[in-house]
């Protein structure tokens, strides 16, 4: 059942990821072309995608850790046998989850301090709290998908 849901939970991540990608393509099209053509780009836009891309990217680590298509070198995989095989990749998935968990900790103190100094981007002067903020659920549900998968591959 908990598969069920951090699965759900992951692909709706991703597609808010997604969505944001497709908005900043938009965004960047427009700007692009009202740069080129009419000599008036869309003012702060590289600032936006900077904000906007950092938000989707971490959207998007969920669900390639919940589904486990991550990158993976198995140079030694094949002449180990089987329960060393689900160790090892246990054990991978919970030192992601672990920092999964530090990044998130680390970005939630960042939000905090970012909002109690009141930072804010250089051009448009969005307070940075707000795309800080919306990266820590997503590193939270990574450690969560990471110690699920780790749990997993020690179930046999």
């Amino acid at each position: 059942m908990a598969g069920v849901i951090l699965r759900r939970l992951s692909l709706g991540f991703a597609l808010a990821g997604g969505a944001i990608v497709l908005v900043l393509i938009v965004m960047s099209l427009v700007s692009l072309v009202g740069r080129k053509l009419f000599s008036a780009p869309i003012p702060g836009d590289i600032e936006v995608l900077q904000m906007a891309i950092a938000v989707a990217v971490t959207a998007f680590l969920p669900l390639c850790e919940i589904t486990d298509n991550h990158i993976r070198v198995d140079l030694v995989a094949g002449f180990l046998p089987a329960p060393v095989n689900r160790a090892l990749l246990a054990t991978g998935h919970l030192l992601l989850a672990a920092v999964a968990a530090l990044m998130g900790w680390r970005t939630f103190l960042l939000m905090q301090n970012s909002q109690d100094y009141g930072s804010t981007s250089t051009m448009l002067g969005v307070p940075l709290w707000w795309p800080q903020g919306l990266m820590v659920p997503s590193l939270a549900l990574l450690a969560l998908c990471g110690l699920y998968r780790a749990a997993r591959e020690v179930r046999p």
